[in-house]
């Protein structure tokens, strides 16, 4: 059913022409659903923090996502972190294209965290990104490095991995 759902709240919204940042942002969001993190990862009273490096339209369709929105009882808060080690307390990192030059050094810093990484190049997706979005026939989607997260504490289920273009896993690289 989840799946279905977010599906539905996908292609909804390319219906509408909504823009891609709006695309990108409810997929943000529908990931929560779907990822499981390490209990340890929030702390009890913790907002749940989806970081974002991009620039400031991206960031603008992100409030608008999750405002009012919570993930298992703690509410979403949209950050933008100053410096790469700032995103450890992140449970979701999106990583734009801009930031192309400083990328490795922000997917270094949360390596072997419990954060899901996401990005939007294929250069992301090959330096260790988790979930990476690709423009396919003018509808948004996304890969998924599935024991990349696995590797970083976080469980991915079956469900997005359903709807993902494509799954690689350590046997597929």
């Amino acid at each position: 059913m989840w799946a279905g759902v977010f599906a539905a709240t996908v292609v909804a919204a390319q219906r509408t022409n909504t823009a891609e940042d709006d695309i990108k942002a409810a997929f943000l969001f529908n990931f929560t659903q779907f990822v499981e993190w390490p209990p340890a990862a929030l702390g009890s009273s913790d907002p749940f923090r989806i970081c974002v490096v991009a620039d400031a339209s991206f960031a603008a369709a992100v409030d608008r996502t999750v405002v009012g929105e919570s993930v298992g009882g703690h509410a979403i808060a949209r950050t933008s972190p100053a410096a790469p080690d700032a995103a450890r307390g992140c449970q979701i990192l999106f990583v734009g294209r801009q930031e192309g030059d400083r990328l490795e050094r922000w997917l270094a810093a949360v390596k072997g965290s419990p954060v899901l990484v996401v990005g939007e190049s294929h250069s992301a997706f090959e330096h260790g990104a988790h979930i990476n979005f690709v423009i396919e026939n003018n509808r948004v989607k996304f890969d998924v490095n599935k024991d990349g997260a696995a590797r970083a504490g976080l469980t991915i289920s079956s469900k997005l991995l359903r709807v993902a273009r494509t799954v690689t896993t350590e046997r597929t690289q």
